[in-house]
């Protein structure tokens, strides 16, 4: 009897934890298709908590608050311009989660700016959700073009702090 309410109670934590996990998977992806779409920044921020962290992993940036994530994202942004051949922004290959984090692997499909066209960009994400399913803190390892990175390197060698 007792060996039977110990293999009970474990295939009651095995299925709790593979809801949690599928749950955890099903926010990231209703994530991605907000942005997506690129339509509704007010829905996309809802998936971040209130004292959300952004960090740039290659680039070693951090972002803290909506605000400055909102910000980042850019979307009044006109110079922004969908690819006519890719109905959505991003491409995912693989999702991994647990009961708090969820690993991404995907691609930014093309798109253009200020007329140039943006190739491919693939990427690996790490979301850190809350127990209410928001993201405390999303981690991107963004794989940049060689001429993005001297540019950004250009940038931040150029800019003055006043």
């Amino acid at each position: 009897m007792r060996k039977f309410l110990l293999l009970l109670f474990a295939g009651f934590l095995l299925m709790s934890c593979t809801i949690k996990q599928d749950k955890n998977i099903k926010i990231i992806h209703d994530f991605y298709n907000v942005f997506s779409e690129r339509k509704d920044i007010h829905k996309l921020m809802d998936f971040y908590s209130a004292h959300s962290i952004w960090e740039d992993g290659l680039l070693n940036s951090t972002l803290e608050g909506k605000d400055q994530i909102k910000s980042m994202y850019g979307w009044e942004d006109t110079n922004f311009k969908k690819h006519p051949n890719y109905s959505e922004l991003v491409s995912l290959k693989s999702i991994l989660a647990n009961d708090s984090v969820v690993a991404v692997s995907g691609q930014y499909n093309p798109y253009y700016y200020n007329g140039n066209l943006i190739p491919e960009t693939p990427f690996t994400s790490w979301f850190y959700l809350d127990e209410e399913g928001k993201i405390e803190k999303q981690i991107e390892w963004i794989q940049y073009s060689l001429n993005d990175l001297q540019e950004m390197i250009n940038f931040k060698t150029n800019a003055k702090i006043h």
